[in-house]
């Protein structure tokens, strides 16, 4: 008995490690994809850029195709996902972006209370740098290793196309979940985190550089409570008194019309009404200029 249950547990730590060092996860292959392109079309600027920055709400939201053509400025959707922190997409913009850029950060709200290396950059790290995976003490690694494991399990491919640009397009319908028709988690109050940090540290970097950095909020369906939710309160009076900001929370907010599948993913309608509301919003900062 004790010699089949050595046998198991050999087997099952030579599954584990050759997890670990060979398993590619299709998801973040995806998310390596999203990335190449984006870093690809970045490289064709010949002058000053745009990148517009953020989670997969990013993605969906903007059609960068078309800000572009009504700005005559090259404008990127740097729209990745949430899940792998705001730490690691500050990085990969920093890589990216050279003086005279324009940087707008559109950033879902977890992204400011949630670890700064996620889920997602943990699995990217394994996959593709793994000397980065210092940054994750020993049960975050256990923890991420093993989520990332079971959501591998069942993960399932969206298709959607593509922009040159690297936004989503041509996104219809409405098909949110019924269990995902409630308002976000928020905290209770608003506290400086490592995120935080973080994105002080880059605004920083940008300054010295000579490129601008604006802040905007996420497009989600709009529930009554955001208007007295203490942290969205709290996190905007952060955010106005430390960087220069674009809009309010509730400008952004969306009916459900506009969204396609997740209170942070809109579809078409809500695309062109948040890819409007940009190009005014920046028409208007160049006047006010």
């Amino acid at each position: 008995m004790t010699f089949y249950f050595l046998g198991f547990l050999a087997i099952l730590f030579l599954a584990g490690i050759s997890y670990f060092f060979f398993y590619q996860s299709k998801g973040i292959l995806r998310i390596e994809h999203l990335l190449k392109l984006k870093r690809a079309y970045a490289k064709r600027a010949t002058g000053p850029k745009r990148l517009i920055v953020g989670g997969s709400d990013v993605l969906y939201s903007f059609d960068t195709d078309r800000i572009e053509q009504e700005t005559n400025k090259l404008t990127v959707n740097f729209g990745i996902n949430v899940g792998l922190g705001l730490g690691f997409l500050l990085d990969e913009v920093e890589r990216q972006i050279k003086p005279g850029d324009d940087i707008i950060l559109c950033l879902a709200y977890s992204l400011y209370f949630k670890p700064a290396y996620s889920i997602f950059s943990y699995e990217y790290y394994r996959m593709f740098d793994k000397r980065q995976l210092s940054r994750f003490n020993w049960k975050q690694q256990i923890f991420y290793l093993l989520s990332n494991f079971k959501l591998n399990m069942t993960y399932k491919q969206k298709q959607f196309d593509i922009a040159e640009s690297g936004s989503y397009i041509n996104v219809s319908g409405e098909c949110l979940d019924d269990k995902k028709k409630k308002p976000l988690y928020f905290p209770e109050k608003f506290v400086e985190t490592e995120a935080t940090l973080l994105l002080e540290q880059f605004h920083e970097i940008c300054k010295k550089k000579g490129i601008r950095v604006r802040i905007t909020y996420p497009s989600t369906l709009g529930f009554n409570d955001y208007y007295e939710i203490t942290y969205i309160k709290e996190l905007t009076t952060y955010l106005e008194g430390n960087f220069n900001v674009i809009g309010k929370p509730v400008d952004y907010l969306v009916s459900q019309k506009a969204i396609y599948n997740s209170v942070y993913h809109v579809n078409k309608i809500g695309q062109l009404e948040r890819t409007n509301r940009l190009i005014n919003e920046l028409r208007e900062e160049e006047n006010y200029v």
